[in-house]
């Protein structure tokens, strides 16, 4: 039931791919809490390691949101902190008082229905074998395409895909500059102080619509460049064709990244301003303290 939640050296494997290489901070090392949680994986047990998880999780937030591991390293806590709740939910499930539902009959096949929908499955599965084979061809006939064939198919997903990936960071970048206007609107509202729990739940919801385009940005920009150094590692020649390309596009990619981030701590500082004119409102303190600014 708790089949999900790390053990010591597995948190400290995923911190350091997430890009952290030492502790967060003195205060709660989570390596520690999670070797502790091992010996005792019972629903007590795992409520305390919530709650570590939870003071992790706002030192996180207040004191390392400009680090370039935050986001991923953020993602590993959420991660974690399901986990532990749906193994809190199977150690201790909820009594049913509902009468059992009665299942419908079980259809049988024939011989032939079956025989169609093996024949669909396998058709779908030899379409996608051929668009893969599709997308790994230089039907362009790119001369930076590496020769071996592992650095090849990745090259090419990268290259062919680029595309459809700057578009996306292009679409992106509109849609928060349109949030940013929303937020400026929410600071200049006529009824910002004689209604604040509604301007506290939009500025909540603002937030939470900047947290999911952040990480969902910063994600596409870290796989490109990790799947590009896997090019890297299958090549012999850092200084190859192939690699000055990928850091071309990379270099392109990072120029559509860079103003999205901007304008998403742009729009923190706005929400910050709005929230601090509530005084020592709960809610609004709690926002404060997950926006990072």
């Amino acid at each position: 039931m708790f089949d999900g939640v790390f053990d010591d050296k597995q948190w400290k494997l995923a911190r350091d791919k997430a890009g952290l290489k030492t502790g967060l901070t003195e205060k709660v090392s989570m390596g520690d809490e999670f070797k502790r949680f091992q010996k005792d994986k019972t629903a007590d047990a795992a409520r305390v390691l919530l709650k570590k998880i939870g003071l992790y999780e706002k030192q996180l937030k207040e004191k390392h949101a400009k680090e370039k591991y935050y986001t991923k390293l953020l993602k590993v806590v959420h991660d974690q902190k399901t986990a532990i709740e749906a193994g809190i939910e199977a150690a201790e499930p909820p009594v049913d008082t509902k009468p059992p539902v009665e299942k419908p009959p079980v259809k049988v096949r024939s011989d032939s229905e079956i025989k169609k929908i093996v024949d669909d499955v396998m058709g779908d599965v030899d379409k996608q074998r051929d668009e893969d084979a599709r997308m790994y061809e230089n039907t362009n006939n790119d001369p930076n395409v590496p020769q071996r064939y592992e650095a090849r198919m990745v090259y090419m997903k990268l290259t062919k895909g680029f595309k459809a990936l700057e578009e996306k960071f292009k679409s992106d970048r509109v849609a928060m500059t349109e949030l940013l206007k929303k937020c400026q609107a929410l600071e200049t509202h006529p009824q910002l102080k004689t209604k604040p729990d509604i301007a506290i739940n939009v500025a909540q919801k603002l937030l939470e619509t900047l947290d999911k385009m952040e990480l969902k940005s910063s994600e596409l920009h870290m796989d490109f460049r990790t799947e590009a150094n896997v090019v890297k590692a299958k090549e012999d020649n850092n200084a190859s064709p192939a690699h000055k390309e990928l850091d071309r596009l990379f270099a392109l990619l990072t120029q559509e990244r860079n103003p999205i981030a901007d304008t998403n701590h742009q729009c923190r500082v706005v929400l910050k301003k709005v929230l601090q004119t509530f005084g020592g409102n709960p809610k609004a303190q709690e926002i404060l303290g997950r926006l990072g600014v």
